[in-house]
């Protein structure tokens, strides 16, 4: 673990959660005894700070040494370093600016310095011989390291072995690399150990264990290394003198004694030294990577520090790198899914009922890892997933149609909602999107409580006991690392925030869509308006010509029969009654077209024998069948539909009409059939002139007329127009195959086709 608060005594009576976080732990007025410390004033040049060790590192007493120039006290090597102390960057923490022995000792010492508060801090520490054979090997092993992580795919591998590697780099009999959460607790996500110790792999530990302060300090310096869990402190004696403000802020310092709870935890663990490197990512810590060693004190030298300081500054990088790369693939495959779904919504003329398919579920269901998902766009919710119950889980939509506008977001919803107690198992977490407010459309990913059973190590509530220690009451950490577990209630794993990003994003385009489809059917409607209203009006005024000339044939053909009855032979009666009947059926068929544009609904549907129809349709024709010598065809029974008769005569009638008029084959035939499918295909196929591939489509545009060389056109041009309208009030489709000079067969169907979707 980190080290934990530190510094003062704190007593039992100001003892709470939060005493920690608020200890001033870079004012520890002690170092540890392994190297010295002085501190220079950068006006004067004097010494207003000395360890009480110093005579063993420089020659000289405490009492010698503190208000002395530093010149006379290092002798004349300081005149040779204040250059390196000009040229280095003292402001981010200890500089080695030299390798030097003191008043003609042997023993060579490593000078360090750095700037902090006005003051010059210089530490030192022993020195390992000339040549010593631990290092040097050092670059090369620390290369290689570093392009097997490199080599590494997914940040839980790259951890996995930077903690071996580590291991075997410093000797120490643990290393952990562990990561903080959004509230300061932490979870240990690899681990390398002796065989014989206690794992600690997948541990939660409290945000006490490692507490704002210390982590503040970690973020500060790339190496943090307590040799011997079990020093004694050395005080830093401070001169007498106005230029001494206050205790030497020792936040960058190397050799800051560190805190009594912290030993105390260490030692509580069986630890006797660490070396922790913090993991940092844009600027901010992320996590860290805490080497333990039980069997013994180990002090680590210079060398290998400033090799794990490299070594720290190039794991931030490569982890932050792969944890980038890990988004980026997440962020691709959300967006892949998010323009597919923009995609098929934009087809869809019903966004609401679109987003409720089960391809929209699944589309939703890989853009955000969620427990369950709910979608809401009218009637019944549509779930996928672990979704709560369907009484609660409207109320938890209706709650959420009043307060994502146009997100809501939480991990910790029961806390906002008491309600929400009784769906914290499913919904602790919510990610909603109501893209428009005058739209009831909510999308809302959940997510269940975080971890029922979370393993700490120790009680998070209870983070130091109080104790009776050299006849003073102090803070003391836990004694105990024995597992302990706490049901987290109400807490679901926090939102990224890409998947914030993704569902506002999705909220937006689907907004957009609804606005554009809102918009159009808008300017649609006006257009249908205006358009009615006209063709109403020459709807009106034509059926009224149309049935004006057929009630003047209908009485002139009546008057013919009552005064001429008795000259007439059987034929011409049998024309007066065709007449007659024709008239009448297109008078029903004026009627019904004239109900059909005004938007009646009062239309009769009935079952329509299909032979009897085509039976009325070629009697008009029987007399030029007769004398062009025409043979109809009819190789089956058509049987019978749903549907009008008078608007299904019609469509036979102007077909065979058609297929009479545009034929000049000596032999002359038309065919009139059906072709069983789901519905059947009726056709009406001739041997005639054919159709070119260019006017194909253009025939059933109203006015549009065929010519050809030797045919003299027949008709206005709205026959096929009529066709295909009559066609699609029953719900079908009208089409046509030919090939020009070889006939033509015209299909068509009377119900919506279950193949191609028509609806």
């Amino acid at each position: 673990m980190g080290e934990a608060d530190s510094g003062g005594i704190v007593t039992a009576r100001n003892v709470d959660l939060s005493s920690c976080d608020r200890e001033l732990v870079q004012y520890p007025e002690a170092i540890q005894p392994h190297g010295a410390m002085l501190t220079v004033d950068e006006q004067s040049d004097r010494v207003l700070h000395a360890s009480a060790n110093c005579a063993a590192f420089i020659g000289k007493p405490p009492e010698a040494v503190i208000g002395a120039p530093i010149a006379s006290v290092l002798g004349p090597g300081w005149h040779e370093l204040i250059g390196s102390l000009h040229r280095m960057p003292l402001d981010s923490g200890p500089v080695n600016i030299a390798r030097e022995s003191f008043l003609g000792s042997d023993q060579g010492w490593h000078l360090f310095a750095h700037r902090c508060g006005g003051l010059i801090i210089l530490e030192f520490e022993k020195a390992e011989p000339e040549g010593a054979g631990t290092t040097s090997n050092l670059y090369s092993e620390v290369r290689a390291d570093l392009a097997a992580l490199q080599a590494t795919e997914g940040v839980q591998t790259f951890f996995d072995l930077a903690v071996e590697r580590i291991r075997a780099f410093t000797g120490y009999d643990r290393v952990m690399a562990y990561r903080f959460a959004e509230d300061g607790s932490g979870q240990v996500i690899a681990e390398a150990r002796r065989d014989d110790l206690e794992p600690y792999l997948g541990l939660h530990y409290p945000a006490t264990d490692i507490p704002a302060p210390a982590r503040r300090l970690f973020a500060l310096s790339w190496v943090r290394h307590l040799p011997d869990v079990g020093y004694t402190p050395v005080p830093l004696l401070a001169a007498n003198s106005p230029l001494v403000a206050g205790p030497v802020d020792m936040s960058f310092a190397s050799l800051r004694s560190v805190s009594v709870m912290y030993t105390e935890y260490l030692k509580n663990m069986g630890v006797q030294s660490t070396l922790v490197m913090p993991l940092v990512k844009e600027g901010r810590l992320w996590g860290l990577i805490s080497a333990m060693h039980h069997a013994a004190p180990r002090h680590i030298s210079h060398q290998m520090r400033m090799a794990a300081e490299f070594l720290a500054h190039t794991l931030s990088l490569l982890m932050a790198a792969k944890e980038d790369a890990e988004q980026f693939e997440r962020i691709s495959a959300r967006k892949a899914a998010a323009d597919e779904l923009t995609r098929l919504l934009t087809n869809e003329a019903d966004v609401g009922a679109a987003l409720r398919t089960s391809g929209s579920l699944d589309l939703l269901n890989a853009m955000i890892d969620a427990g369950g998902i709910v979608v809401l766009s009218g009637g019944e919710p549509a779930t996928r997933g672990d979704t709560p119950a369907r009484g609660p889980l409207l109320e938890l939509t209706n709650w959420l149609l009043d307060h994502a506008t146009p997100v809501f977001v939480t991990d910790r919803w029961p806390g906002l909602d008491p309600a929400a107690q009784a769906v914290a198992k499913q919904a602790s977490g919510v990610l909603a999107v109501r893209p428009r407010p005058d739209q009831p459309i909510l999308i809302a990913w959940l997510r269940p409580e975080q971890i029922e059973d979370v393993q700490w190590a120790g009680d998070p509530r209870k983070p130091v006991e109080i104790s009776e220690a050299d006849g003073m009451q102090r803070l003391r950490p836990r004694n105990s690392f024995a597992l302990w577990k706490e049901s987290v209630q109400g807490r679901a794993v926090p939102w990224r925030d890409d998947e914030k990003d993704a569902a506002t994003q999705l909220g937006a385009a689907i907004a957009e869509i609804v606005a554009a489809r809102k918009g159009r059917i808008e300017r649609i409607n006006r257009a249908l308006e205006a358009s009615h209203s006209e063709l109403s009006r020459y709807t009106d005024v034509t059926s009224a010509e149309l049935k004006e000339h057929l009630r003047g044939i209908h009485h002139l053909t009546t008057s013919l029969r009552r005064r001429q009855g008795e000259v007439l032979d059987e034929e011409g009666r049998q024309q007066v009654a065709t007449i007659l009947k024709l008239t009448q059926r297109m008078d029903a068929l004026v009627d019904a077209l004239l109900d059909r544009s005004r938007g009646d609904s009062d239309t009769t549907i009935e079952t329509v024998d299909l032979d009897a129809v085509v039976d009325d349709a070629l009697a008009p024709f029987a007399r030029r069948i007769a004398e062009d010598r025409i043979k109809v065809r009819r190789p089956i029974r058509l049987g019978t539909v749903q549907g009008r008769r008078e608007w299904i005569g019609e469509v036979f009638t102007n077909l065979i009409g058609n297929a009479i008029r545009y034929n000049d084959k000596p032999e002359r035939w038309i065919e009139i059939g059906v072709e069983t499918g789901t519905p059947p295909r009726y056709y009406v196929r001739d041997n005639g002139v054919g159709i070119a591939d260019t006017d194909q489509q253009l025939i059933f545009q109203m006015f549009h007329r065929i010519d050809r060389p030797g045919l003299k056109p027949e008709g206005a041009g709205t026959g096929l127009a009529m066709t295909r309208r009559i066609v699609a009030h029953h719900g079908g489709r009208i089409w046509v195959q030919s090939r020009l000079g070889e006939g033509s067969t015209f299909y068509f169907t009377l119900a919506p086709d279950a193949e191609r979707g028509d609806a």
